[in-house]
């Protein structure tokens, strides 16, 4: 095994257990997955339970970094993919973990990837969801569907590590763009909506449903420079019109 997983991160959204903490950390260990982001976690660093269960592993804790909130833990990433067991509540693409490793192991060459995991008691929110290019799910029994989250951190890489042996070789996949960049066209063209006086609408829908929309096209950097030099374009064209804009669009 030559692969080497130097762009992949794994991120622990909020983890309360000391214990799945190094026991997450081991199972990164075994895989030689080095990088760790944990987000508003309970102390862990000095605790016994994280030390036994994440043996030999405590370079991976020294070394990790801590974050106030996912979207700043994952904000320089170029793809992002969140675990999940709830299927049926979501619009973004579902990808089993089978599949989702062969896709990781491939954009994994040339970019920084996230795999995400969410809290121990009810996962990721709806809006956090937002800043997945991809939900993965872990096939199981469908009466108790939920995994330990160092067990689903365990089967994850494993099935990483699987995908990266088994086809070392691979054609880099064009640069995805990171979260800050979608971030940034995001409000760019909302800025633009704004100009064209496109309304809010209640409760701020509008705008909620345009990042919504947006956040489903999977963005290369290639892509934001287009939409960059169009948005800049528009407002080119709406700079230098002679007659001012009237009425607005709903």
């Amino acid at each position: 095994m030559t692969e080497t997983f130097d762009n992949l991160y794994i991120v622990l959204t909020e983890p309360k257990n000391p214990g799945n903490i190094g026991a997450s950390v081991r199972a990164m260990k075994n895989m030689g997955i080095p990088h760790l982001r944990l987000v508003n976690p309970v102390p862990f660093r000095d605790e016994d339970e994280q030390k036994k269960m994440g043996y030999r592993s405590q370079d991976i804790v020294r070394n990790c970094r801590e974050f106030p909130s996912l979207q700043e833990a994952v904000r320089d990433m170029s793809a992002v993919f969140i675990t999940t067991s709830k299927q049926g509540k979501w619009r973004k693409d579902f990808l089993d973990v089978r599949d989702a490793a062969e896709q990781i192991a491939a954009l994994m060459r040339n970019q920084k990837i996230a795999i995400v995991f969410g809290r121990e008691d009810k996962g990721v929110s709806i809006d956090e969801s937002q800043l997945a290019n991809y939900l993965i799910y872990i096939p199981s029994a469908v009466h108790y569907p939920s995994l330990n989250l160092s067990q689903a951190v365990m089967v994850t890489v494993y099935e990483i590590y699987r995908a990266a042996a088994q086809n070392p070789v691979r054609k880099s996949l064009p640069v995805m763009a990171t979260q800050h960049d979608f971030n940034r066209l995001e409000e760019n063209i909302w800025d633009l909506m704004k100009t064209l006086e496109v309304r809010e609408g209640d409760n701020g829908k509008f705008h909620r449903s345009l990042k919504r929309t947006l956040s489903r096209t999977h963005w290369t950097r290639a892509d934001i420079a287009v939409m960059d030099r169009a948005c800049k374009q528009i407002r080119w064209y709406l700079s230098h019109r002679v007659r001012p804009l009237t009425g607005s669009v709903e």
